[in-house]
């Protein structure tokens, strides 16, 4: 069995990937803190990292490979990305421009609009307070971040100056979004390692808090046939997501593009399509129609 190390192993959707996977693999789980990895993974596969900011983070993570055996690594924290493209131990992520690029949700939405494609406007805080205009209301974000920290809706212009003193942030590093209402999506891109795409999944977001909490994957055409214009535009390989709003006239607004797994990565798995399969093999996913719901919830753990 190929053994695979995720790391993000805290995570909410871990629970999950070990239970769907452990027949198929030896999976495995890093995170810097160790005691947010879920109790019904045994402890034996429960290993603790460094963060990622520790200057000796990939030769800690590379001796853990090597300790182990592991073939493959899932990353899943956007602070660990641009340094485990370096690791030794192959890497289910696309290049390294790639990520760099996405990561920075400024560069990310010009690099999307510069290509002809469908993206919100967004700008940064300096350029605004340059007295550049900007439509309110609209969304008010980091260029980097996850799990939407500190991404608001602005209602009035004046409302960035308390932004920008709430937050003590840069207004470099601040940017604002034109705001596009209707149904969110959070799609899962999966391609082989010659970034042919293989599968495209759908998750049609109901009830999120930071993380997807209720979610239906669903067959959408518009949406599909969006995002596959996006992985043409940019080809990668590996396993990405694409955050969307479409709107009620049928406009695909992608607003953030992951370049790792999200917490959605086992509605796949519970749907009967493995990502790291068709990664490995390079084969399609044999999907045809799509249907499968995620209701995610707390447990709690004594000892």
């Amino acid at each position: 069995m190929k053994k695979i190390l995720f790391t993000g192993g805290g995570g909410a959707g871990s629970e999950a990937i070990y239970r769907l996977l452990s027949t198929q693999y030896e999976v495995y789980f890093a995170d810097a803190d160790i005691e947010t990895i879920s109790g019904v993974i045994p402890k034996d596969h429960c290993h603790q990292i460094l963060y990622a900011d520790d200057p000796k983070f990939i030769d800690h993570l590379d001796n853990l490979c090597n300790k182990y055996s592991i073939d493959l690594v899932v990353p899943s924290v956007d602070e660990e990305l641009l340094k485990i493209v370096d690791l030794e131990t192959p890497t289910m992520l696309p290049e390294h421009e790639y990520i760099k690029i996405m990561l920075d949700k400024f560069n990310s939405a010009k690099t999307i609009s510069n290509a002809n494609l469908d993206s919100p406007k967004t700008i940064k805080v300096s350029s605004f307070l340059q007295g550049n205009s900007f439509s309110f209301p609209c969304i008010i974000k980091p260029r980097k971040g996850r799990g939407s920290r500190n991404v608001k809706i602005l209602n009035r212009a004046d409302q960035v100056a308390a932004y920008m003193l709430l937050t003590d942030m840069q207004a470099d590093d601040v940017i604002l979004q034109e705001l596009f209402i209707g149904q969110e999506y959070t799609v899962l891109m999966g391609a082989d390692s010659e970034k042919n795409l293989k599968l495209i999944i759908p998750v049609k977001v109901a009830i999120k808090r930071g993380i997807t909490l209720r979610a239906e994957i669903v067959n959408n055409e518009i949406v599909d046939a969006a995002c596959r214009a996006i992985h043409k535009a940019f080809p990668a390989r590996g396993c990405y997501n694409i955050q969307l709003i479409l709107t009620d006239d049928g406009i695909v607004m992608p607003f953030e593009i992951n370049p790792r797994i999200s917490t959605t990565f086992c509605m796949s798995l519970a749907y009967g399509v493995n990502p790291i399969n068709i990664f490995y093999n390079k084969i399609d996913s044999g999907l045809e129609k799509i249907g499968s719901k995620l209701k995610r919830s707390w447990i709690n753990e004594f000892y």
